[in-house]
């Protein structure tokens, strides 16, 4: 049990029984006092709580907060689990290993602004300590209640390298194992014998609520020694696509194509989808030109009826199969796209970068939204530091590159070639990418400079392989970098930006050479005691501006696990793949034995604020026009109070009251849509309105757009709306 006893600055006053306990659905409310109410919200991920503050507590005065002394909230506590404190998170841990926090301690004021704050545990006691003393008051304290789910393959074995890669839609989340070494050739098949090598796995696991099981174990209907299917995975929806580059098969044979192996390591690619609960194969999906090397399948990426295929082996230019050595590069590579007409797949096209070079390793990674694909070939070598600059140079040995590629109809053609803008040698920009919409992450995990956070120094090579992420932002057609990333304890072989995904205006990277053996989430983290543990890094814009706002680790984070191998996000929920842990335990089992070298293991997190809806003022979890959009419109026009809240909060909300709803709308500059430089409700206020009742294009704009704006057209204002 947790109980909040005492509030106060130096001189704490004891609090009795609330005036009032009331529920509404997944919400408990305790009314303290007029001044202060405090309450939990069940949610799938966590149980939240939450703290408002009106005014400064009774008996206290402008003079405590000025004096130097901070504002305490005091909770007593009660429980059979150990209890402890680990940076600004409180550890309650079970006895199977398991850990529960307390954690993502958050205070900010009236005006938005996030207020310094910590926690200090003292045997069974907890403060929640609060500089307030620029703060304008009513206050928001929020901390919360997180568990995170370990997930482990039902057969997981040493070497095999679960969590290699990962993939997540929804409520499913899929993870690669391509070392995993059964002989099963069908779903859900005897996972017992490992009379095979490498052959590799695929895993699917669900959840319900906070509770995860695994639904299905995946093999290639050809399942062969050394085949790495696993290798990579994506997931949309029903639909599963799997990566084995080493598959072995011709896609002509006169014996059956999947069992003839005569084309080795050419790669294939396998489709799987859902009716219900259960899986099937539905495609084995071969390159056009298939040739032994090809490594088609060593990336992959889908979205509805679309899957694109990476192959870094792939060594022609224009010509298919023209085998004269002009046409031959060899390891140029190439990206396929295939589509779905009901249950058959069909190649639709064959992307190539314009600059094909020798040894390029164009295809590397894909990734793919709506009619945008982006491919990266993290071993291109022009000097170029501008997005479509110059192509031809090749004064910077794998420096990398990344090209988008956009389809009209059934046809694709480059819109634009993407270099960072620190450009050198050997930083593999493009070992990893990522899209959401109009904006792209391209990961360069050899990056050296030692700048930290956003938009720092990119001109120095002082941390060798440090690594760095890069944000690229569509308007129209044109392509420009937003944002220069960097974790925030960068150190040499860190490889930031090996692994890269986006969701909405939530970044997560994964560098799985960082070297602090924290063990939970926001902790100390310029220790270097574990090398190769590995990390990952969660950034989200407001606007333009791109932040870091957690850094997260393995509970059981040791040398050499890897973890941020791979990473993976929907909305605020992300896995992150540790290929090399050694527990061989299953679903929130034993985190803590290291019996099975190498057997691999994902984590799930959940983040709390990533992805959160701006517009759901009332916060409800919809953005609605006729509650939100109307509290929007009349904060515009100066209402406050009961004129601001009458009839316009969702019964359902989860900020009620006049002073929360006033507290959130805050910043009236988050509000200028048309980037004029004012607020205005007969302009930026209708834009919103008119947005949250689904209008688009010129029904947007229309009389709604102000004469001196800096954003102006339907793309750039639904653009900036999106991002709300």
């Amino acid at each position: 049990s947790m109980r909040l006893t005492a509030i106060g600055y130096d001189k704490l006053q004891p609090l009795g029984q609330p005036q009032q306990i009331s529920t509404n659905d997944s919400t408990v409310t305790y009314q303290w006092n007029d001044n202060l109410k405090e309450w939990w919200i069940n949610t799938p991920g966590q149980l939240e709580q939450w703290f408002s503050l009106a005014q400064r507590p009774a008996g206290s005065n402008e003079s405590d907060a000025s004096s130097g002394s901070s504002l305490i909230l005091q909770l007593d506590l009660d429980s059979v689990l150990p209890i402890s404190q680990s940076g600004d998170s409180l550890l309650l841990t079970q006895a199977n290993g398991n850990t529960i926090t307390y954690s993502k301690f958050k205070v900010w004021d009236a005006t938005g602004r996030n207020l310094p704050a910590h926690m200090q545990l003292t045997n069974q006691q907890l403060k929640l300590i609060i500089d307030d003393s620029s703060a304008r008051y009513p206050l928001m304290i929020d901390p919360s209640f997180q568990q995170q789910a370990y997930l482990k393959a039902s057969n997981g074995e040493g070497r095999d390298q679960f969590g290699f890669s990962v993939a997540f839609f929804g409520d499913t989340v899929v993870v690669g194992a391509p070392g995993e070494a059964s002989n099963a050739t069908k779903i859900n098949g005897d996972q017992s014998d490992n009379t095979m090598f490498r052959t590799g796995a695929a895993y699917v696991f669900i959840r319900n609520g906070s509770t995860w099981s695994q639904q299905a174990y995946l093999k290639a209907s050809n399942a062969e020694d050394f085949d790495q299917f696993g290798h990579s995975v994506a997931i949309d929806g029903d639909t599963i696509v799997i990566g084995a580059p080493a598959e072995d098969s011709p896609i002509r044979s006169f014996i059956d194509p999947q069992s003839d192996n005569s084309s080795p390591n050419s790669g294939a690619a396998y489709v799987f989808s859902r009716t219900g609960n259960s899986w099937s194969q539905q495609a084995y999906l071969k390159a056009s030109n298939v040739w032994s090397g090809s490594q088609f399948g060593i990336s992959v990426a889908i979205v509805g009826d679309t899957v694109v295929i990476g192959s870094i082996g792939e060594n022609r230019t224009v010509d298919e199969y023209n085998e004269d050595e002009e046409h031959i590069f060899a390891d140029a590579g190439a990206a396929y796209v295939f589509i779905r007409n009901e249950a058959s797949w069909s190649q639709q096209a064959r992307l190539k970068a314009s600059n094909t070079e020798r040894g390029d390793r164009f295809g590397q990674s894909v990734a793919i939204d709506n009619n945008t694909v982006v491919v990266g070939a993290n071993h291109e070598q022009s000097a170029s530091r501008e997005i479509n600059g110059d192509q031809d140079n090749n004064d910077a040995d794998s420096a990398g590159a990344a090209y988008v590629f956009t389809r009209s109809g059934s046809k694709w053609s480059q819109q634009a070639y993407l270099k960072a803008s620190n450009a050198d040698k050997f930083d593999q920009f493009g070992i990893s990418v990522a899209i959401a919409g109009n904006t792209v992450v391209v990961g360069a995990d050899g990056e050296s400079s030692s700048a930290t956070g956003v938009n720092g120094n990119q001109n120095n090579n002082e941390i060798l392989e440090s690594g760095a992420a890069y944000i690229f932002k569509r308007s129209g057609k044109t392509w420009n970098q937003q944002a220069y990333l960097k974790p925030s304890n960068s150190h040499t072989f860190g490889q930031f930006g090996h692994s890269v995904a986006i969701a909405g205006n939530a970044v997560l990277i994964g560098a799985f050479g960082e070297r602090s053996n924290a063990g939970v989430v926001n902790n100390e983290q310029t220790n270097i005691k574990a090398e190769f543990s590995g990390a990952a890094y969660v950034f989200t814009r407001s606007a333009s501006t791109w932040s870091q706002q957690a850094y997260l680790k393995a509970f059981n984070a040791e040398a050499n696990d890897q973890f941020g191998k791979s990473v993976a996000i929907d909305g605020d929920s992300m896995v992150i793949g540790a290929r090399f842990e050694d527990s061989a335990t299953g679903i929130n089992g034993n985190q803590s034995n290291n019996d099975a070298d190498n057997a691999g293991a994902t984590y799930a997190f959940t983040v709390e604020g990533v992805n959160a809806k701006v517009l759901d003022i009332d916060g409800n979890g919809e953005q609605d026009a006729l509650s939100d959009g109307i509290l929007v419109m009349r904060y515009l026009l100066g209402l406050s109070g009961n004129a601001l809240t009458a009839d316009a909060v969702a019964s359902n909300c989860k900020r009620c009251s006049n002073a929360e709803i006033e507290s959130y709308l805050g910043d009236l500059s988050i509000y200028d849509v048309d980037a004029n430089g004012s607020s205005n409700a007969f302009s930026d206020g209708l834009l919103i309105l008119r947005y949250l009742f689904g209008l688009t294009g010129d029904a947007l704009i229309n009389n709604a757009v102000g004469s001196n704006c800096s954003r102006c057209s339907n793309n750039e204002i639904e653009d900036y709306l999106g991002e709300l």
